[in-house]
């Protein structure tokens, strides 16, 4: 698997930036994860939306899914040219209903995310399991060839991330708490030091921090998690890309 990070601001972007927004790609397509604001000029420097297997929203806020409207615009497009075959493949979250009322349309199937249900998209096996936001939310785990990615999406420290990740070769974990940082009230959310712990209890293999706070130390965000982890930790930016 190909995992190339479009976004990891939390809330708003930075300039030429992108709130959460992540490509993963198999040998049988490619997944995004999210599709915060700014994913869509990000998008097109590594696909296009015709070439899109499938889209997972963890939850329905909008630096999770501020951009998917555009997707879908895009999707329009490419459905009317014939340049694509089928409706985006969208999994999300039942709640709040108003906003999945949004992303319904001739351009989307819409599947309603399940914790019990496994679905395969792109040959990969997708694995849901609730955390705890504000709202409904959900962490992903894609399994493919052998190798696991994990994804944390929004929430406060969760003993059910420490199973649900474990093993993995890579695990993506919120960071929005930093001491200093005035970009959020902290509820729902994690520290860099709570994201070392799960990643160090799981034994993932690499672990990367997003979510970012704008006004964040990030260097004191990288040390306080390698010193929870006991390995290297890697903060993200715009051409971040890894290889499992």
């Amino acid at each position: 698997m190909q995992v190339t990070i479009l976004g990891y601001w939390g809330g708003y972007p930075s300039a030429g930036g992108a709130t959460a927004g992540y490509l993963i790609t198999t040998d049988e397509g490619t997944i995004l994860l999210d599709c915060g604001s700014g994913v869509m000029s990000r998008l097109p420097f590594y696909t296009n939306v015709e070439s899109i297997s499938g889209v997972i929203l963890s939850h329905l806020h909008y630096d999770h899914m501020a951009d998917i409207g555009i997707l879908q615009y895009a999707a329009v497009g490419a459905l009317r040219t014939g340049r694509m075959k089928e409706r985006l493949q969208i999994y999300a979250p039942d709640q709040p209903e108003d906003m999945l009322k949004k992303l319904h349309g001739v351009h989307s199937d819409i599947h309603v995310i399940e914790a019990s249900r496994k679905v395969t998209i792109a040959g990969a096996e997708i694995e849901f399991i609730p955390v705890l936001h504000t709202i409904p939310c959900y962490a992903v785990k894609i399994s493919y060839k052998g190798k696991v990615f994990a994804y944390s999406a929004d929430t406060s420290y969760c003993e059910s991330l420490i199973d649900f990740a474990k093993e993995a070769d890579m695990f993506l974990c919120e960071a929005t708490i930093c001491e200093g940082s005035h970009h959020t009230t902290g509820e729902g959310h994690m520290n860099a030091g709570q994201a070392g712990t799960i990643a160090k209890k799981a034994n993932v293999k690499k672990l990367v921090l997003t979510h970012l706070p704008h006004d964040g130390n990030f260097e004191f965000m990288k040390q306080t998690a390698s010193e929870a982890f006991g390995r290297p930790v890697y903060i993200p930016n715009i051409t971040s890309n890894f290889t499992l």
